[in-house]
């Protein structure tokens, strides 16, 4: 038997309910659900684990989170909620639209009028780059000796020629990539790095831009291209949602587990944050590996008394927190990502 659920896709700013048809998961009618001047942007769905799921089927339900997120984008400023966040029905929209009203409400103007742009750039013809990389006098210098030397001692030379071509293409891959970012960083409000994917690829950054700076920036980058003579390849994706800036996290917790750690810490039916915070200080001094040592089981006790904490902490987000079991049945969090993205968490 499965059992409907609501799939949250993110926050807009409007106090209008509305219908966007059947875009959602599974062709599910997306809905536009306010509380005061906030809403979510949601679908039925039955209940889902996405860490379970296959990966065709999970990168078909990714295509289509991004692409509603993208379509309420043409009309609305949206902030994204982590992929695969799902809650029980409206009544649990309505506490999370009114618990986190003040963070919501913050992000959503702070990203009033922005967009992101996800720029790549790649060597046009990266075996170009290597012949002339090759063609440096101390590189070239040593093949040259690789050709006299005895078999036994060519290995050795071809590792040292290995590791000058690296240090050379590392070091123009970023002097190009300093200079790209000098650049473009001027028109946007942030950046964030991603890793390259290998040697080809010279710079992989997402930009948080003002929507009206879109045509200069991307006029920035085609400026960019005529400088390198199109030796190097320029790749911009997007307008996006600033996925990669500020997207929420829904957290709801396991009673079982949010007892155990209550009990670990010695607490009672309700606390406060400062007194979870000093009840972790006690014990970490009492029980600090330093002062077992020998005791194998010293670092573990110690990393569940901090795991404790930290999850206490989390949920107790008020002045006065009850840790009773329809308390904690009832209870959503939200946060916002420290390392924001689709993904992240």
């Amino acid at each position: 038997m499965t059992t409907d659920g609501k799939y949250i896709y993110g926050f807009v700013s409007t106090n209008e309910r509305q219908n966007l048809g059947p875009i959602g998961i599974d062709q599910r009618e997306v809905s536009i659900l306010p509380c005061q001047d906030i809403a979510a942007v949601v679908s039925d769905l039955p209940f889902i684990q996405f860490d379970t799921i296959p990966k065709e089927t999970l990168f078909r339900n990714l295509a289509i989170y991004q692409a509603v997120i993208e379509r309420v984008m043409k009309d609305r400023y949206i902030i994204p909620v982590k992929f695969g966040a799902m809650i029980e029905g409206e009544e649990e929209i309505k506490r999370i639209l009114k618990n986190g009203y003040g963070q919501i409400n913050e992000n959503l103007k702070q990203m009033e009028g922005k967009l992101e742009l996800n720029v790549a750039a790649l060597w046009s013809n990266f075996e170009t780059v290597l012949k002339e990389i090759g063609e440096k006098e101390g590189i070239k210098r040593l093949k040259e000796e690789a050709i006299s030397i005895p078999p036994d001692q060519v290995f050795q030379v071809k590792i040292n020629v290995g590791k000058l071509v690296k240090e050379s293409l590392d070091k123009k891959r970023e002097e190009c990539a300093s200079l790209i970012l000098n650049v473009l960083k001027k028109e946007a409000e942030g950046h964030r790095f991603f890793g390259v994917i290998d040697d080809s690829m010279i710079l992989n950054v997402a930009f948080l831009i003002n929507k009206d700076k879109q045509d200069v920036f991307e006029e920035r980058v085609a400026e960019l291209d005529v400088y390198y003579q199109n030796k190097i390849n320029f790749r911009i994706v997007g307008p996006l949602p600033p996925y990669n800036f500020t997207t929420f996290e829904i957290k709801k917790v396991e009673f079982a587990k949010l007892n155990e750690a209550k009990e670990m810490l010695g607490l009672g039916e309700e606390s406060t944050p400062m007194e979870i915070k000093e009840t972790y200080k006690e014990l970490s001094k009492k029980f600090h590996p330093d002062k077992y040592p020998g005791d194998p089981e010293a670092q573990e006790r110690f990393e569940k008394i901090t795991k404790a904490s930290q999850m206490l902490t989390e949920y107790c987000q008020e002045e006065q927190c009850s840790f009773k079991e329809a308390d904690v049945r009832e209870w959503i969090g939200i946060r916002l990502l420290e390392q924001p993205g689709i993904f992240a968490g």
